[in-house]
């Protein structure tokens, strides 16, 4: 361990030689000590072995700032201590680790990592019960991914949000709907129609055009209105509708994609 002034005393040729050599075993020893030497400068190094580390002098010469620990590889900067996933030293070559090229997240967003004990992963992103959608490749998320057991999920039916204040959407898994509906329809629902009647005209009259399953012979007021002695005659009815059942179809626009749940 050696420290020292850094400044070489006006002495005979001896004396100042072995303060050469005084000063220079100070820097080769990287200015070691138990304790801060008593001259410092900007920038300078220290190996504090009390602490058992490296140290250097800040630009303003008013601080030391932790390098790293004397007595470990790499002086304990890319050891596993220090990443708490990684189960060894790294050993990651220069192309490796220049993949971090471009990094420009800031000090307070990397400090986000404080407290970190596990790295997020596509499987953390894919907690069991997740849905994985692809418009393309059919192949089991488990082969793409990774990780997980996943089953076909969801055929023929499309998602929706869960609502607590409706009863048909207030529960998961809850399932309903068709494709088509049969509907009563109302008298408002229906196609404007109306209908045609067949009245008055003589027992000898003119039947009319297209009225094949009515005879000559009849009376016309087995039909209802005008006299024997009228001509025959048709008469439509005021537009109403029916109100019978009829299935329309119900299905919303839609497009149709491979969906998996993880299920383990």
């Amino acid at each position: 361990m050696s420290q020292q002034d850094y400044t070489i005393d006006n002495a005979t040729g001896a004396a100042v030689r072995a303060d050469l050599n005084a000063q220079l075993q100070a820097i080769v020893s990287a200015n070691s000590g138990t304790s801060e030497p008593s001259t410092m400068f900007a920038y300078q190094i220290w190996a504090d072995t009390t602490a058992n580390k490296l140290k250097i002098r800040n630009g303003a010469n008013n601080a030391w700032y932790d390098v790293g620990a004397l007595d470990s590889a790499n002086l304990g900067l890319m050891l596993a201590s220090f990443f708490p996933n990684i189960n060894a030293n790294v050993t990651a070559t220069d192309e490796e680790l220049n993949k971090l090229d471009g990094l420009t997240a800031s000090t307070a967003e990397l400090n986000l990592l404080t407290g970190q004990t596990a790295l997020s992963s596509v499987a953390d992103a894919y907690p069991i019960g997740s849905i994985y959608m692809n418009a393309s490749n059919s192949a089991n998320p488990a082969s793409l991914l990774g990780f997980g057991t996943w089953s076909s999920f969801g055929a023929g039916r499309v998602l929706t949000g869960l609502d607590s204040s409706q009863s048909e959407f207030n529960a998961i898994g809850e399932t309903g709907g068709a494709k088509t509906a049969a509907h009563t329809l109302t008298t408002a629902e229906m196609p404007s129609h109306d209908h045609t009647s067949l009245h008055g005209g003589t027992v000898s009259g003119n039947r009319p055009s297209g009225w094949v399953g009515v005879s000559n012979s009849l009376s016309p007021n087995a039909f209802g209105g005008g006299t024997d002695d009228d001509d025959w005659a048709t008469t439509k009815t005021t537009a109403t509708g029916g109100g019978g059942s009829h299935s329309h179809s119900t299905l919303q626009p839609y497009i149709v994609v491979y969906m998996w749940k993880r299920t383990a």
